[in-house]
């Protein structure tokens, strides 16, 4: 078989109440088609297939520096680390095929196609855009830069690659119960990353600590709980789309629920902390993974684009 496979900041009761309110939505965009040579792949055991992955996105995070695209590529290090300890258990997951085999590289390669995108100035969905601009010239806080980006790979991507690895298995079982399973996977992964954002990037983060700010932990964990759970619910939707009009209606849902979130992530801006944060990070970052900032993206006009999941299931070629 071959194929690709692929915050933690407190938020307010009256913050995540307040997006559930916001009306309206943005344009339709997405990344363009799949660049393979940038993807993890995957053609043997799934330990394989996220290791694969965590060292793609290690150079990725190694690469940015101190640039604020770094936190988010920390926390999915973190991540795919505490994936792998999993998948290399036997019995933690039902059909570790799917989950760390095809669903976590598809859903790696979606994150490295936006990110990509924007690099190079071409179109990328209005969540990823919001998270990127705010990276590249706003005054928030390293928090902010990894809940947007969570944001728009949960509330975004995550429905386009489960609706493209399926929802259930060949009998006709969900997965439902490995996708629930994979939130202990995050949560595990969520100290960690905490400590080493705070230690790296921004000393805020260290309010985000669960060590002693135990309610943190538990804000950002219902967080991601409640996306992941709307996530698999648009997927189903695509997936019971049975007309192109049907799931462009569902595709508008998507991209609008994402790019709303990504407005209230964005609001709060500190004048001039972006220059508290990368000085920190300048002085402590010496001997910390990566220091070789990229250059900008050149600026380019963002144009339309159609929500694209090929090449996400094991048996494509």
């Amino acid at each position: 078989m071959a194929g690709t496979r692929g915050a933690f900041f407190k938020l307010t009761t009256a913050a995540v109440a307040g997006a559930a309110l916001l009306a309206g939505g943005p344009a339709l965009a997405a990344p363009p088609p799949r660049d393979a040579a940038r993807h993890p792949s995957c053609d043997g055991p799934v330990v394989g297939c996220v290791q694969a992955a965590r060292r793609t996105l290690t150079r990725l995070r190694d690469r940015l520096g101190c640039d604020h695209r770094a936190p988010f590529p920390v926390i999915y290090v973190q991540l795919e680390r505490a994936l792998e300890a999993a998948a290399a258990k036997p019995g933690s997951f039902d059909d570790p095929d799917w989950l760390a085999g095809d669903l976590n590289t598809g859903f790696v390669g979606l994150y490295l196609d936006a990110y990509h995108a924007d690099r190079q100035g071409r179109p990328v969905p209005q969540a990823w855009k919001t998270a990127f601009e705010a990276a590249r010239t706003g005054d928030v806080n390293a928090g902010q830069d990894v809940l947007l980006g969570a944001n728009a790979h949960i509330q975004r991507d995550m429905p386009y690659v489960l609706a493209a690895v399926g929802l259930t298995r060949p009998g006709g079982a969900s997965h439902k119960a490995d996708y629930r399973r994979f939130q202990t996977v995050l949560d595990r992964a969520y100290a960690p990353a905490v400590q080493e954002i705070a230690r790296y990037y921004d000393p805020v983060l260290a309010l985000a600590d669960d060590r002693w700010n135990p309610i943190a932990g538990y804000t950002a964990g219902r967080l991601f709980r409640m996306w992941r759970e709307q996530a698999w619910i648009y997927a189903q939707q695509l997936t019971a789309a049975t007309t192109p009009a049907a799931r462009r209606t569902v595709e508008r849902r998507i991209e609008a629920n994402a790019a709303r979130w990504a407005l209230l992530l964005n609001t709060v801006h500190v004048p001039g902390y972006r220059a508290v944060r990368d000085t920190y990070c300048r002085t402590h970052h010496r001997g910390a993974p990566g220091m070789r900032a990229e250059p900008p993206r050149p600026e380019t006009t963002a144009g339309q684009a159609t929500p694209t999941t090929a090449g996400l299931n094991r048996s494509a070629t």
